[in-house]
């Protein structure tokens, strides 16, 4: 798909300069396409989302690709996203993380992931030679999990790979190194220039990591 994909969506650029931008049948076709590929590796027993991800990045970018974004942008991030998250929300039962051994299993999870990731990036950015403050700021930011967790810990959960209180306590996981980013970056980064900064964008809507 995505070798010989790049050629055969060429016709999206192609009709995209024809009609000087995304037309009404050209957006109805790509999420045609789309839906295809996503029934398609569902059915071969992929879950569905790879399929939409792998068609995504065999499409043609520049103005087609831009035009893509600013028709479906909205719609993601204001129906699609938080649907996906209260869906995420329905999943997780915070009360099965209802023994000391679990909360501790927790904590130990929530430490590794800091290590693994957040502290992991900070080590690499101060060996590539940036300052602790700003090797810091990179390894909070970087720390952050958001959507592409969610969607592996849905997968799983659904595949009946994890089971429901693994999948909670991921999610707490997930959850309380996002919520940590902002505060920390503030501290870390808008301390040092003396004023307020804008929040930092978190990965994927949230993200994705």
């Amino acid at each position: 798909m995505i070798l010989p994909g790049r050629r055969l969506f060429r016709f999206f650029a192609r009709w995209t300069e024809r009609d000087d931008g995304v037309s009404t049948n050209t957006l109805l076709t790509l999420l045609m396409v789309l839906m295809l590929c996503a029934w398609f590796t569902d059915f071969i027993g992929i879950y569905a989302i790879f399929g939409a991800f792998i068609a995504g990045t065999a499409m043609p970018r520049g103005r087609f690709a831009t035009e893509v974004r600013h028709h479906l942008e909205f719609l993601t991030t204001t129906l699609l996203l938080p649907i996906f998250f209260v869906y995420s929300g329905l999943n997780t039962r915070i009360g099965l993380v209802n023994t000391m051994e679990l909360l501790a299993i927790t904590g130990i999870i929530l430490v590794i992931a800091i290590a693994g990731k957040g502290l992991a990036c900070m080590f690499a950015a101060r060996v590539s030679g940036e300052t602790w403050r700003e090797a810091a700021t990179i390894g909070t930011l970087m720390n952050a999990r958001g959507l592409m967790e969610l969607i592996i810990l849905n997968i799983g959960l659904a595949e009946g790979i994890i089971r429901p209180t693994f999948f909670t306590i991921m999610v707490l996981m997930a959850v309380i190194t996002t919520l940590m980013t902002s505060p920390l970056f503030h501290y870390l980064y808008g301390r040092h220039l003396g004023k307020p900064v804008p929040s930092p964008a978190l990965p994927d809507s949230l993200a994705t990591e």
